[in-house]
């Protein structure tokens, strides 16, 4: 609706970054938070991973930095 009433608004299609490291771990959190709300992972649990996962991409972001 809110497009309908927006004429400047153009669409244009991104290229995925697929294999960036930081766009990963995006992923991997969103798909943590789905997990979380449809209650395969409990709540509490939550700040144990995210640190984790956070961790895990920052190291993959250096090491593709440094290649």
């Amino acid at each position: 609706m809110l497009a309908e009433y927006t004429p400047h608004l153009t669409f244009v299609h991104e290229k995925a970054h697929a294999g960036h490291p930081l766009n990963e771990a995006a992923d991997s959190l969103a798909k943590l938070g789905l997990r979380c709300v449809r209650g395969a992972v409990p709540r509490t649990e939550l700040p144990r991973l995210i640190p984790l996962g956070a961790a895990g991409a920052l190291a993959d972001y250096r090491r593709s930095r440094a290649a």
